[in-house]
């Protein structure tokens, strides 16, 4: 399988490091590119890396997901969001998401993501 890039857009470090590990085990065809911790840093990554998928944290100091994807539009890359929080979902859809999981992450859903 061809490698794919993926960059990962959290504020919790330890969430990029836990979600890192899982990608890393359980999806080898994905690339880490890079990771950022605010829309402002991930506006930049972005555009630098030019992924192919971006893990996304919904609630994030500086705005949110939906401000980051309003300022990338039009989106050249896949969406799957990641959260704390289920009440986004049908906006997170609404944005074109391949998919949205639940923190914390299951195993199988992540793979099943990224297969989409």
């Amino acid at each position: 399988m061809k490698p794919v890039s993926v960059i990962i857009v959290d504020d919790e470090p330890g969430n990029i490091v836990t979600l890192s590990e899982l990608i890393k085990q359980y999806c080898p065809q994905l690339i880490i590119k890079g990771a950022a911790r605010d829309p402002i840093e991930a506006i930049k990554l972005i555009k630098e890396t030019q992924p192919k998928i971006v893990f996304l944290d919904i609630e994030m100091p500086y705005g949110n997901a939906f401000d980051l994807l309003d300022k990338l539009k039009p989106v050249n890359f896949e969406v799957i969001f990641v959260t704390a929080f289920n009440d986004y979902a049908i906006k997170a859809f609404k944005y074109s998401a391949i998919d949205y999981l639940l923190k914390p992450v299951n195993i199988t859903e992540l793979k099943d993501a990224v297969q989409k």
